[in-house]
Parts: structure tokens; C-alpha cells; sequence
């Protein structure tokens, strides 16, 4: 698929600030073997010169400054990516020192006693993809989807406990299973296409799911938790990967200056080949 992403954000402020310092994870992916970026475009409003630079996991990370009084910031992110099915098997290999990284509890990601009870029914299925298929779905059956319950601060242990949440607490939780199992996975951001399902095929936010190493032959192979298909197809733009949310929002920065801040966000994905048949979601991600 040919998909165009239009990502806007909007921060306000009552009173004017200064010394604002941005990074920005909106570049999507390239060069992954089923996502390949075809163009990408970054405005900020005040202008502001932007540099970029590639983190510790590969992904491109753009920064700026504005250093004058402001009481709005606009940053308009536009992409046009083309998209593939994710291949079945191959041969594939990846660093030993990434994979054991992605084992290990991380910010959001804990090892506590709900989730060592949840993973001990998948213990005794051995081939990796099976294991993380089987889990994918649990998690999917098992918890509601329920915005305003959590939010980007949550850990998967509260979320655990709550039995709801959105698309980056499900995510978080499958890490979680995965990494306590011996499953090195990481957390993905990035979009969906949802095929018209919303008016003018408008996805409202951004999405979260995750990428398990299911070995040699499988590689890195994406699930969502949040979809009743499991599997991640050519209507996901992958932005970048990381033990979780905190490796990867999409705008983080500080500023200067007294004001309260208000924050918008609008995310428009749209095909610019034709709009297919419309995804159903079993609920709206949380940016």
C-alpha cells in the first residue's frame, strides 16, 4: 500500500515562554524489508533550524530550539510510505547484545507477580511464534479497551491490575508476557490505517503494538494485542521501536516560562491508492 500520514501538534500557552527544546519520533521506518519511507516533511511554527540524529535503536530523531518568546508551538509531520505483508520466513540475524537488552523489565515494563501468573499457562508451548500468538490473543480476549483509565505513564503492573486500558498499556503487557517467557520483544509506535473507517478514512491517533523475535527463520514479527487480527499487515506505518513507550513518543521537550501548556494533536492516514475494505477496530488508539 501507498499510505500518506499528516500528523499535527499543537502546544499553547496562557503566557508567553522561551528556551523550548523538542526532540520529535515521527520519521517512519525505512529500509525494513516491508516499509520503505518514500518522503518525509517537518515544519515548525516559529521556524526553528532542525537536526536530526539516529538512537541507540536505529530510529531518526529530529530536534530543535526556539529560543524567543512564544505561546504556541505547531509541528506539522507529513510522510508518504509504502507498505508490504511482513514475510512469513527467511533467514535473519540480529545483535545478541539488542536481544538481551530486550529481555529485561524497562521503565514500563515489569515482571510483577500478575504477570508470572498470566505467562505460566504459555510455558509449556515451545516454537516461539506460537508462544507469542497464544499471548497476543489472551491479551486480546482478556482486557477491555477503556480510555481514561491509564495514561502514558502507566505501567503495565497498574494496567495488570485495572484489567483495561488502551493500545500502549496492551502493548506493555505483551512485553511483559514475551520478555518473562525468554522472548525478546520490543515496543513499536507508529500508525494504522483503518480503511475508511472513520470519515474521510481519518485514524485519530497514533498506535501502539509489539515486535517479538520468533527466531532465525520468523525474525522480528509484529502483534497487536489490540485488534481482534493479531497479526500487523501493510496498513501499520512502523516510526520506530524501543523497550517501551518511553524510548519512543512521538514529541517530548521542555521549555522555560511560568504558562500552564495545552497540547492537540491531529493524525490524518489516508491511501493514495484507493480505500479498501475498512478495518474493525475493537477501539480507537491513544496517542
Amino acid at each position: 500500500m501507498i499510505l500518506k500520514v499528516e500528523h499535527s501538534t499543537l502546544f499553547e500557552y496562557e503566557e508567553p515562554i522561551y528556551e523550548t527544546a523538542t526532540e520529535v519520533r515521527l520519521h517512519p521506518a525505512s529500509g525494513t524489508g516491508s516499509q520503505q519511507c518514500a518522503s518525509f516533511n517537518l515544519q515548525v511554527t516559529p521556524p526553528a533550524a532542525i537536526f536530526d540524529y539516529a538512537d541507540f535503536y536505529g530510529n531518526r530523531v529530529h530536534h530543535f530550539n526556539i529560543l524567543q518568546s512564544h505561546k504556541r508551538v505547531h509541528i506539522v509531520a507529513t510522510s508518504v510510505v509504502e507498505t508490504a505483508a511482513q514475510p512469513e520466513s527467511g533467514s535473519f540475524t540480529e545483535d545478541e547484545i539488542l536481544l538481551l537488552d530486550l529481555l529485561a523489565e524497562s521503565r514500563y515494563v515489569h515482571f510483577d507477580p500478575a504477570i508470572q501468573e498470566l505467562v505460566t499457562r504459555f510455558r509449556e508451548i515451545g516454537e516461539p511464534w506460537r508462544q507469542a500468538t497464544e499471548i497476543c490473543r489472551h491479551i486480546n480476549d482478556s482486557f477491555r479497551y477503556e480510555p481514561g483509565v491509564t495514561d502514558v505513564h502507566s505501567t503495565s503492573a497498574v494496567v495488570m491490575a485495572l484489567g483495561r486500558g488502551v493500545c500502549q498499556d496492551f502493548a506493555h503487557i505483551m512485553l511483559a508476557a514475551c520478555r518473562h517467557l525468554g522472548l525478546p520483544a520490543r515496543y513499536v509506535s507508529g500508525y494504522l490505517y483503518g480503511g475508511g473507517s472513520t470519515p474521510e478514512g481519518r485514524d485519530e491517533a497514533s498506535h501502539a503494538w509489539c515486535e517479538v523475535w520468533c527466531g532465525a527463520e520468523r525474525g522480528w514479527t509484529g502483534f497487536d494485542p489490540t485488534h481482534k487480527t493479531l497479526f500487523v499487515d501493510e496498513r501499520y506505518i512502523k516510526i520506530g521501536t524501543g523497550r517501551d513507550y518511553g524510548d519512543v513518543p512521538p514529541v517530548r521537550g521542555t521549555y522555560k516560562g511560568a504558562s500552564t501548556e495545552k497540547l492537540g494533536v491531529s493524525v490524518r492516514v489516508s491511501s493514495l491508492e484507493h480505500d479498501g475494505e475498512a478495518l474493525e477496530p475493537r477501539q480507537r488508539p491513544r496517542v
